[in-house]
């Protein structure tokens, strides 16, 4: 049996906003397991990034609030963790990319100054140790060794081939591409079982995102990791992932291998999904968007949240929220098209 290393169950967030409180994810049921690259994917708006942020408990705390549910990392609770306990969780089972490589690297610190303190900060948090950092206990000096040694490794490992003498550099001196890889390589610092990665290829032109892409599948294949990759491109997806996880307004809507998911959607909004995507195939005029917008989460509409955008839309989809259901081989859905057992 493989073996689950994240399962998310039920879990509630709001945000306190001017207008009133906004239910931003209304019961995100997640489950993946060892190895898996699982792709999460929906418009923007959707709680895909919250839902990532939720994991490590990152949610700024005001504004937002995990109201409900529990998020379960190789069998753990994480909502019930002391700080210094998810300090430690952080540091060496978890890792995490973000959009933009361009905000999330200090422009005043060369990349050999950002790489050894994320290593020697991993390494004291991980082996819970008080102080600055770990190796000032001993020996300071030693300690910065090592950890400039890691860093030229885990430089090599993102595919920097001069690492040597480019460590040295400021991040202005970086591509934008150059960029993502020194954050994944920060990101891999303490070994992590799960890498979170969100929209790493955003702010990248097409020729590095597939480059940063096959970074990825590589570092996959080479380390073992888990990959919970967020992404709005359903090529990404294709790409990089799987298994997929469609995600609409606060809620997963549907989960599926990704060949599967591809070859026969089944929920309304996965198949307007998968229609508003050109294809080489694609003629003039073919291309069909997805009728209405996003609902207001402030006042969200009451049973399936798309029921005002379906074209699908029976009576009980304005009562209640569907179950979730099995429509194939790890194909699950929240649809009432689709009874319990078709």
């Amino acid at each position: 049996m493989p073996e689950t290393l994240l399962d998310i169950q039920d879990l509630h967030v709001e945000f306190k906003t001017f207008d009133g409180v906004s239910k931003v994810l209304a019961g995100v049921d997640l489950r993946m397991e060892r190895g898996d690259v699982l792709g999460l994917v929906g418009e923007t708006g959707c709680g895909k990034s919250l839902t990532a942020l939720a994991v490590p408990r990152l949610i700024p705390t005001p504004p937002g609030k995990i109201t409900s549910g529990r998020v379960l990392f190789k069998g753990e609770d994480v909502l019930q963790k002391s700080p210094a306990d998810m300090q430690r969780l952080r540091a060496k089972h978890l890792g995490m990319i973000f959009q933009d490589p361009t905000t999330n690297l200090n422009p005043l610190f060369t990349i050999r100054e950002q790489l050894i303190d994320a290593v020697l900060y991993q390494r004291m948090e991980a082996q819970q140790v008080p102080g600055r950092w770990k190796g000032f206990l001993p020996s300071a000096r030693q300690t910065r060794l090592d950890a400039a040694r890691r860093a030229l490794e885990l430089l090599g490992l993102v595919g920097i081939s001069d690492g040597d003498k480019r460590i040295s550099d400021y991040p202005h001196q970086f591509s934008g591409g150059m960029r993502q890889r020194v954050l994944i390589a920060m990101a891999l610092a303490g070994e992590p079982d799960l890498l979170i990665a969100d929209e790493p290829t955003t702010a990248l032109d097409v020729t590095i995102q597939a480059q940063i892409l096959n970074l990825i599948n590589d570092l996959v294949k080479r380390l073992g990791l888990s990959v919970l990759l967020i992404t709005h491109n359903l090529g990404v997806v294709a790409h990089t992932c799987t298994r997929v996880a469609v995600m609409y307004a606060g809620r997963v809507i549907e989960q599926a291998p990704v060949r599967e998911l591809f070859k026969n959607p089944k929920h309304p909004y996965t198949r307007g999904l998968l229609q508003a995507v050109p294809t080489r195939h694609t003629q003039r005029g073919e291309l069909q968007g997805i009728a209405g917008s996003i609902p207001n989460l402030n006042t969200p509409p009451m049973g399936c949240r798309f029921h005002p955008r379906c074209p699908h839309v029976m009576d009980r989809c304005r009562a209640a929220v569907p179950t979730n259901v099995v429509v194939g081989q790890d194909h699950r859905t929240e649809c009432y098209l689709y009874p319990e057992g078709a």
